[in-house]
């Protein structure tokens, strides 16, 4: 809901009129916007007196925010037939990595509409995802690591490859773990994990720090802000193949490799053990499934 008031709010340069557009009210609106602003840590609006604009990542948030919700319309088509008579929200939450990946695309096309079931999708990193799951927030997640709670079903969607990679001329080198302590690093929710399965799959432990004995050069809570960074020289980060695979191919990035190669690793949707879903949540997953990459 918050990604479509926003694109309301960013089509209509006019939060009143968002909100008749949405059917929020304006102050849902406002909180809906400030609360992504707060999530991804960046201005959407220029606000001059009565005037309101886009910034920047405004402007590309816009953009991502039409795609996805014409394929979350496409998403409901695919449901079936007695899907007309189901009703209500399905949330689920995953990375931001996710949202990058080809498979959405795919899966999200459609055949057929649903228009009583209300998406609401949460973006966060995969332990939160988990807690999101164990908290009765969401129905589903996406997560890029396997949950230790013994009460969350796995469910294996797709796989990803975990690079290494700074600015640079492009192309490959080779790095010793030793010499990854001289180096700047720049962190985003979420790195710690795929660090960790990076490092132990490309050096043994004897000679790889962990990610908080790293040299920090930088933080940030967004994914795309923490690749522009590393793209800018700011330092290095491990980020999903497919996330960083076009500055790769353009020379902007280049990719760092240890003694061993490093393998795909799933990406899986979670749920609860032996919940009992609503049929509009069975769908969805259902929907998911089928066309999983």
């Amino acid at each position: 809901m918050a990604l479509k008031a926003f694109y309301f709010a960013a089509e209509a340069l006019h939060f009143t009129r968002a909100a008749e557009l949405a059917g929020l009210t304006q102050s849902g609106v406002s909180q809906y916007i400030a609360r992504l602003e707060a999530e991804l840590g960046v201005d959407l609006f220029l606000r001059t007196g009565r005037r309101v604009s886009l910034t920047a990542a405004g402007v590309e948030l816009k953009a991502f925010a039409e795609t996805y919700l014409d394929q979350v319309e496409r998403l409901l088509e695919t449901m079936g037939g007695e899907g007309q008579e189901l009703q209500g929200v399905v949330r689920y939450a995953m990375p931001a990595s996710c949202l990058m990946t080809p498979h959405f695309s795919q899966l999200l096309d459609a055949r057929q509409k649903f228009p009583g079931v209300n998406l609401q999708v949460h973006i966060c990193h995969s332990e939160e995802v988990v807690e999101l799951l164990l908290n009765g927030e969401i129905d589903f997640g996406f997560v890029t690591r396997a949950s230790q709670a013994k009460d969350v079903e796995h469910l294996e969607f797709a796989r990803e490859e975990y690079v290494l990679v700074g600015a640079g001329p492009g192309g490959e080198e080779r790095v010793k773990g030793s010499e990854l302590l001289e180096q700047p690093f720049v962190i985003y929710p979420g790195m710690d994990a795929l660090f960790d399965i990076w490092h132990s799959e490309t050096f043994s432990q004897k000679v790889i720090p962990a990610l908080r004995d790293l040299k920090c050069a930088g933080a940030i809570n967004d994914l795309a802000a923490a690749i522009t960074m590393v793209t800018h020289g700011l330092g290095l980060a491990v980020f999903p193949r497919h996330c960083v695979q076009g500055l790769i191919d353009k020379k902007k990035l280049t990719v760092y490799r240890g003694s061993r190669s490093v393998g795909s690793y799933p990406i899986f949707l979670i749920r609860m053990k032996e919940a009992r879903s609503t049929a509009r949540v069975e769908r969805v997953i259902e929907a998911f499934q089928k066309m999983k990459g």
